[in-house]
Formats: C-alpha cells, structure tokens, sequence
C-alpha cells in the first residue's frame, strides 16, 4: 500500500489543472488551441495515466500478496559452499543413470546432462552449458537395454527435487537469473512424480537471445490445449523470482509480482516435483552451446 501516497497526491494535481482548462460555463483565457492550454491538456493526460499505471501496481501487488503464504516455507534450499548437496538435488531425470549423464531424449534437445555441470560457488547453483566434445548415449531401442554409445557436442546441467520434495498444491518460488544466448533452452518447471506426461508445468521457458520466453501449462490428456503466458523479455533479464501459486482451483504463475499466466481448467491433482535445466535447441556450432542458468534459492510452502 505503499503507494497509496503518490494517488492522494496526484488526484487534486488533475483536478486543478481541469480547472485551470475551463469547466463547463467557463472559457479559458485564450482558447482550447492556446499553446499554454494545450500543454496544460497535455499535463493532465499524463498525470491520468500515471494515475492508472499506480493503481494498476497497487492492484497487481495486492493480488500477489493475497496467495503469497506468511511465515516459513516448509522447504527451502540455498547453496552455500563449493558442491551440490546430492541429498537434496538429483542431477538427471529419476529414471537415468546419473553416473553417467543423461538428455531428455526426442525432444529436439542437443546436450548431454553431467553432474559436473551443476556447479555451486558464491552462494549460487550454477548449470554451466559448454561446447565441447562428450560421450553419451543414444535412446536405448528397448526398455531395459544399454544405450548405443552416442557422442554429443554440447554439456550442461540440470538438477531436480525427485528424491526431497514432491507435492501437490502449494506456492513455489524461484530465485534465478536467465541466460540470453544463442542456442540456449533454460527451464524452470515442474514435471508428474509418476512418470507420466502431461502435465507439465512451466514457470518459464527461454529460447535463445530474442526468441520467445513464455510460462505454459500441459494439462491431461496428451492433445488437450496448452496454455501459454507470454514474458516481456526485460521481466526476464538479471535476477528474477518466478513463483507458482497452485489450488485445487486454480494455478497462477508470476514474475516478480506480476500474473503472466492463469489457468483454472485441467488444474492437475497429483504429486509434482522441481526441475531446473539449461538445453541447448539448436545443433552445437560457434557462439552456441555457452552460458549458465543461475539459481539463489528454491521454496516452496504448502497451502
């Protein structure tokens, strides 16, 4: 309510510089097209406006603060130190080998997940994408059997929440900072504890440098209509806290405070878990595959 002020303020500004226009039966001193009438005409559509925009602020951080939760969120992971607290983090998808890296396989995705990729230092978890030369593996033909040996021309990193928190309804907060380079798939999402998809949901999806940043939702069944929240690219530059308010009724993503999407149809009924990942869309070459997807902290409280 902080703003409340500037609108007490600016409300009698308008007034009296309606006034000083001509209210009805009165003239203004040299006309309407009087240089000092126009610029006074002028004043007043600006201080309306500026008007709007504080209202509309203080409408948009109300409704933010009204699914906020108080008190302490029930899971809340920093990163201090220089290693990855594997307690709390899995470094590839549940069902991979981590030992050995991993991709999301079929998805039009060019890099090879290690776990070298996920990397902490100054309080920051740091998914590093690198071009550079990495064994893999292809997709297996048949559930069960080895992968054919694959090699993949860009690394990188993704973390997940599968073995410390999975839950259903809740507010989720993230705090990170999205690369903007060529080639670059940044991912904040949340993916079904049972393994099957949809739904998915996305607090935000980044492609490239001026490609389309977007939260989305993948609802039940496969084929249903996905829903997307388009992102103005300066909410999406530097350090920025997406969050997830999600009921039973209803699912409602944020930047900062400011709604980019509602969803209140196919609102998923199940457990979820966290994923963070920095892909790479396009074919590895000169200038791709390089670039990191920030982290300062993962939340997450309970409704």
């Amino acid at each position: 309510m902080r703003h409340w002020w500037k609108v007490a303020v600016a409300v009698p500004l308008v007034g009296a510089v309606l006034w000083g226009l001509g209210l009805p039966g009165r003239a203004a001193p040299g006309g309407r097209q009087a240089p000092a009438a126009v610029a006074a005409r002028e004043r007043a559509a600006a201080l309306k406006l500026k008007i709007a925009k504080e209202k509309a602020k203080i409408a948009q951080e109300a409704a933010f603060q009204a699914v906020h939760p108080k008190g302490s969120p029930e899971f809340d992971a920093t990163f201090s130190g220089s290693s990855l607290d594997t307690s709390i983090w899995q470094t590839c998808y549940p069902e991979a080998d981590f030992t050995i890296g991993c991709t999301n396989f079929g998805n039009k995705e060019y890099q090879w997940y290690l776990a070298s990729q996920d990397r902490v230092s100054g309080r920051v978890l740091r998914l590093v994408a690198q071009r550079r030369r990495t064994p893999g593996q292809a997709k297996p033909a048949q559930a069960g059997q080895a992968g054919r040996p694959k090699e993949y021309l860009c690394r990188s990193g993704i973390v997940t929440t599968y073995s410390s928190l999975q839950f259903k309804y809740g507010f989720l907060q993230i705090v990170a900072k999205i690369p903007h380079r060529s080639g670059l798939w940044s991912g904040l999402w949340l993916a079904a504890a049972d393994g099957v998809w949809p739904p998915e949901m996305d607090m935000i999806e980044s492609w490239g440098v001026k490609n389309e940043t977007a939260s989305f939702f993948h609802p039940s069944p496969a084929g249903a209509h996905q829903d997307r929240g388009l992102i103005p690219i300066q909410l999406t530059t530097g350090w920025q806290t997406y969050s997830l308010s999600w009921t039973r009724s209803k699912m409602e993503y944020f930047v900062n405070d400011v709604n980019v999407l509602t969803i209140t149809k196919r609102i998923p009924h199940q457990l979820m878990y966290v994923l963070a990942d920095l892909a790479e869309y396009q074919k590895p070459r000169a200038g791709n595959c390089s670039g990191q997807l920030d982290i300062r902290s993962v939340k997450y409280w309970k409704y």
